[in-house]
C-alpha cells in the first residue's frame, strides 16, 4: 500500500464533498469544442498547465425530443441514453420548456426504458411541451463535465481548457458550477514531521495529510509470536500484514478561544473522509489479496493557539503468498545421485553412486 495512491483517492473525491481542502473559483461558463473544454471563470484564475483541479456541480443536460402530458401523467422521451433508475431516489430536472408547467423538479412515477420516462404534473395548462427543453440529471457521472481534471491550457487569465472524455456531451453544461483547485491533501513520512512542515494558513483552510504507520504481522491469539503460527513453505502459506494508515486533519485555530468549532468540525468532516476512502481497496505491494480500509478510531491528535490536529486512524490487511517468500530455485540439473547409508546394526555402510548422463563421464 502506497500513501501516494491514497493521497489520489481523497484528492478526486473528497473536493466533490466539502470546500476545507481546495480554492473555490466560480466558472462563469464551459463550452465544448470535440472533447476540449473551454472554462470561462468569473475573477483571474491563476492556473498553469498540467495543474489538476477538480470540477463540481455540472449539469450535463440530455435534449428532450418530446413531453406530452394526460391528466397528471406526463411522459417524456430523451435524444439519448439517459440514466434515470426508479426507486432511486431521483426526481426529473427539466428546464427550457416555453411552458411554464414543464420546467422545474417533478416527482418520477416510472422508466419505462433507456429514453422514456414518466412524472407527475398537475392536471392542468398545456398538454405538450414546446420549445427546447432540457432533461438536467439525466447523464451518468461518466459522461459529465465534473471531476479531477488537468489543465491543458491558459489562452486568457480568465480561460483555461481541459479534456473531457466524450465529443458528444451537451455545450454548455447547466449549474452553479465551481473549480476547486489547489487541493491541500499530502503526505508525510510520520506525524512529527507533518507538524513541522506545517505552515500557518487562512482561518477555514484546513490541510490534510497521509501518513503510513507501520505494517504489523497478525497473530493469533493463543500464541505469543508470529514465527510460532507460520505454515512453512512446503505447505501453503498464509501470513498477513495489518498496514495502519492515518489521516491527521489541521485546522487553523487563531480566532477561536479554545478551539471548539475546529474540534466540533473534524466530527462533520468524519462523513466525507469515510464516504472518501472507507472501504477502498487499495493496491498492494504484496501478491495476495488485500482487505478494504476500515476505520478503527478518531480523536485529538494536538492542539495549540495556532491551530488543532485531528486523526482519523485506518487499518487494511495484506495477504501475503507464496510470491513474497524466498524459494530455492529448483530448476538446477539433477546429474548423479551419490548415498551413503549406515546399517541399524555393526559398522558397514552401503554406498551407491548413479550416474545420470546418457554418456557417463
Amino acid at each position: 500500500m502506497r500513501a501516494s495512491d491514497i493521497v489520489t483517492q481523497l484528492a478526486i473525491y473528497l473536493p466533490t464533498l466539502v470546500d476545507d481542502f481546495t480554492t473555490q473559483l466560480s466558472i462563469s461558463s464551459i463550452d465544448r469544442v470535440s472533447t476540449t473544454a473551454t472554462v470561462t471563470t468569473a475573477e483571474p484564475h491563476s492556473l498553469s498547465v498540467g495543474q489538476q483541479i477538480n470540477i463540481t456541480g455540472a449539469q450535463t443536460p440530455i435534449v428532450i425530443s418530446s413531453i406530452n402530458r394526460v391528466g397528471i401523467v406526463a411522459t417524456l422521451v430523451t435524444s439519448q441514453d439517459h440514466d434515470i433508475t426508479e426507486n432511486a431516489g431521483f426526481n426529473v430536472q427539466i428546464e427550457g420548456a416555453n411552458e411554464a408547467e414543464f420546467n422545474g423538479s417533478f416527482e418520477l412515477i416510472s422508466v419505462p426504458n433507456r429514453r422514456t420516462l414518466t412524472f407527475k404534473v398537475d392536471d392542468s395548462g398545456a398538454l405538450s411541451a414546446t420549445g427546447s427543453p432540457l432533461l438536467l440529471n439525466g447523464s451518468n457521472v461518466f459522461n459529465t463535465y465534473n471531476g479531477l481534471r488537468q489543465v491543458t491550457a491558459t489562452p486568457t487569465a480568465n480561460t483555461f481548457q481541459y479534456e473531457v472524455t466524450s465529443d458528444t456531451l451537451y455545450s454548455p453544461p447547466r449549474g452553479s458550477i465551481v473549480a476547486k483547485t489547489n487541493p491541500r491533501i499530502s503526505a508525510s513520512v510520520d506525524f512529527d514531521r507533518t507538524l513541522e512542515s506545517y505552515t500557518a494558513q487562512p482561518p477555514n483552510d484546513a490541510w490534510l495529510f497521509v501518513v503510513l504507520g507501520d505494517a504489523i504481522a497478525s497473530k493469533s491469539r493463543n500464541i505469543d509470536i508470529d514465527a510460532t503460527d507460520n505454515i512453512q513453505s512446503s505447505n501453503y502459506f498464509n501470513q498477513r500484514l495489518v498496514q495502519n494508515v492515518s489521516l491527521y486533519v489541521f485546522l487553523p485555530t487563531t480566532n477561536q478561544i479554545a478551539g471548539r468549532q475546529a474540534r466540533d468540525r473534524c466530527e462533520e468532516l468524519l462523513k466525507p473522509i469515510c464516504n472518501s476512502v472507507l472501504s477502498v481497496r487499495f493496491p498492494s505491494l504484496v501478491e495476495g489479496t488485500n482487505n478494504p480500509l476500515m476505520i478503527t478510531g478518531h480523536g485529538l491528535q494536538a492542539y495549540n493557539s495556532a491551530f488543532y490536529v485531528h486523526q482519523y486512524a485506518f487499518e487494511a490487511t495484506l495477504q501475503l503468498g507464496q510470491s513474497d517468500i524466498f524459494v530455492p530455485s529448483d530448476d538446477v540439473a539433477f546429474r548423479d545421485i551419490d548415498v551413503t547409508m549406515g546399517l541399524d546394526f555393526g559398522t558397514q555402510t552401503i554406498e551407491t553412486l548413479i550416474d545420470l548422463d546418457d554418456e557417463p563421464l
